[in-house]
């Protein structure tokens, strides 16, 4: 038989191992435009220069921020420590003040979200909005029961870059003694070149007053020039009060004037609008008999609460804007199992001491606690009851990252 002849091992054409390395620049700005947050665009400029580079060009900055919601840092409160051991509802105060601050990553160091930079070292004021990376304070005993004579002492910070600036309240002309103060809010400026609409260049700041019982505006248009001014405009003729405040959810403000009207704040715009409650509450009896009031639920939409007697009711907003009951339950039943329980603690109405993402803290009128203050936390979306270990301030204040991103930052 013939023999067939021998073959020979192909030879293998080495592959060439292609990265991120290799890539065009268009390629490359793909790559970095699907990071998944700011935190990992920061370490990702600190590969190489090259990356840096890109990551600090303009227009990827404008893409990066059409492309990914802002990325939040944490969230500071104003509250102080309960007596009673917890479930994780809480963070350490810093300052010796009560105020505190609770990062969105264990990766994060608290120490470098301190407002020791702040006049008196921070002790002396107090967090009273807040606004993608910025702080509304007030100072302490300046028309702190939100509704004074005159006008407080108010700075807008960025805590992670440590800068402040004052609030000119002298600039606002026509001024006089009979001026209300009611309370400021922070609103977006005009967006910039890099996609950012507020920043310590470029914020608004909506102070609410009243003069002969009239509601008026006046908003401080912040800038990096020296033209920082205040423009004033009256709210509405058809809205001579805005009321009660009820909470804040996203970009917008919640009010609430007698006779089930609801007044929305946009903080994106600074204008205001105006809806009608559905007919299936007492809304006046809920308000001033007991709590009503608007949160964030976890899936970032406004939920509102009504809390009368030890009966506690959720209602989600529906796409066409009305309002349905979406949950109710007894807060004596769901806290039952929780050390230190007592059936008289729900004898009279539960004080609200916080209202965060997705949770309330509450507590039984502080004289029928035994030993202390007795309070719990309250999952909206389980409605699981847990030990508190803080009481954190009313309101819970996010914050997020700076837009442009500071390339200097420390994460560790």
């Amino acid at each position: 038989m013939e023999e067939e002849p021998m073959r020979l091992p192909l030879r293998r054409r080495p592959v060439q191992e292609i990265c991120a390395m290799d890539c065009g620049e268009d390629v490359l700005d793909l790559i970095l435009e699907r990071v998944d947050s700011v935190v990992s665009l920061i370490r990702a400029a600190s590969v190489c220069k090259r990356w840096r580079r890109a990551i600090a060009d303009a227009a990827f900055l404008r893409r990066f921020r059409s492309l990914h919601a802002p990325t939040v840092a944490g969230y500071y409160h104003n509250g102080t420590r309960l007596p009673h051991p917890a479930s994780g509802v809480g963070a350490a105060p810093t300052e010796g003040t009560g105020r505190g601050f609770v990062p969105s990553s264990p990766s994060m160091d608290a120490r470098h979200f301190s407002l020791d930079f702040l006049p008196d070292r921070g002790e002396s004021w107090n967090i009273v909005d807040s606004r993608g990376c910025l702080l509304l304070m007030q100072r302490w005993g300046d028309a702190n029961s939100w509704v004074g004579i005159g006008f407080p002492d108010c700075v807008v910070c960025e805590p992670l870059t440590r800068r402040y600036r004052r609030v000119p309240f002298s600039q606002l002309e026509d001024f006089n003694e009979n001026c209300r103060f009611i309370r400021p809010f922070l609103i977006d400026g005009v967006m910039d070149q890099m996609g950012n609409c507020i920043g310590l260049s470029n914020f608004r700041m909506l102070c609410l007053f009243q003069r002969n019982s009239v509601s008026h505006t006046a908003v401080f248009m912040a800038s990096d020039e020296s033209n920082c001014s205040w423009s004033k405009m009256a709210i509405c003729q058809a809205m001579p009060s805005l009321g009660v405040p009820l909470g804040r959810v996203g970009s917008s403000w919640y009010f609430y004037i007698q006779g089930g009207m609801l007044i929305v704040l946009n903080r994106g715009t600074g204008v205001f609008s105006a809806s009608m409650l559905p007919a299936i509450e007492d809304w006046d009896i809920r308000r001033w008999r007991s709590n009503v009031f608007i949160i964030e639920g976890r899936d970032g939409k406004p939920r509102m609460l009504t809390l009368f007697d030890d009966n506690l009711k959720v209602f989600a907003r529906l796409d066409g804007g009305e309002w349905a009951l979406e949950k109710r339950v007894l807060l004596s039943e769901v806290t039952r199992s929780l050390p230190g329980y007592q059936p008289s603690f729900f004898s009279s109405p539960q004080r609200v001491l916080t209202v965060g993402v997705g949770f309330i803290i509450l507590s039984p009128p502080k004289f029928l606690a035994s030993e202390g203050q007795w309070a719990f936390s309250l999952d909206l979306e389980t409605m699981e009851a847990a030990p508190a270990v803080r009481a954190m301030g009313y309101s819970v204040y996010q914050l997020e990252f700076p837009w442009p991103p500071s390339l200097h930052t420390c994460l560790d």
